[in-house]
């Protein structure tokens, strides 16, 4: 699920203090998670954001499904929409129905930029589906996956020819002549 796209998406930066599985720096780890006692196990973090200054600190620790940071937390199949407000992230998530504001304080803008685009990526990303989409293809061959897949892939191109059609792109004729073809593929 989320885990996934944080161990594709989050960069391995030391020098902006961005970690990520498997190399994660145990002893700033260990010191957070020994202060900070709502993760149980340094095994449960799957990436971690830290920001160490000459008078503050902040940390941003995610799990495979939440994220950690000194003023709170939230699930991340909450997240709605980020902002970026120059060094901090604004995040807004689902929580009791209304949209709760998150204040992130990260290192500078750059890490703000890249953390937007992952959260933007998790915010996007529908864990029900996965789960439908796993037990919908159970059974099933190889083969068979590859002409589902093919079959899949010509339905969406048949629906984008249509969406061009009703554009005034193609013709009547075209559509049809196109929409023959792909499904002459099968």
């Amino acid at each position: 699920m989320f885990a996934d796209i944080l161990k594709e998406k989050f960069p391995q930066d030391e020098k902006n203090g961005l970690y990520k599985v498997p190399q994660l720096p145990a002893v700033k780890l260990g010191k957070i998670l020994v202060s900070d006692t709502r993760i149980a196990s340094p095994n449960d973090v799957v990436a971690m954001h830290y920001n160490s200054g000459t008078f503050s600190k902040s940390v941003i620790l995610f799990t495979t499904n939440k994220c950690f940071y000194d003023g709170g937390s939230f699930l991340l199949e909450d997240i709605r929409e980020v902002q970026e407000k120059g060094s901090n992230l604004i995040v807004f998530v689902n929580q009791q129905a209304q949209l709760v504001p998150h204040k992130l304080s990260v290192k500078n803008s750059q890490v703000a930029t890249t953390l937007k685009k992952i959260l933007t990526s998790i915010s996007h990303k529908d864990p029900k589906s996965d789960q439908l989409m796993e037990k919908t293809y159970e059974g099933f061959s190889n083969t068979e996956l590859d002409w589902l897949n093919l079959r899949d892939e010509i339905m969406r191109t048949i629906d984008m020819l249509y969406e061009r059609y009703n554009d005034g792109k193609l013709s009547i004729l075209e559509y049809e002549e196109k929409k023959q073809e792909l499904l002459s593929r099968l």
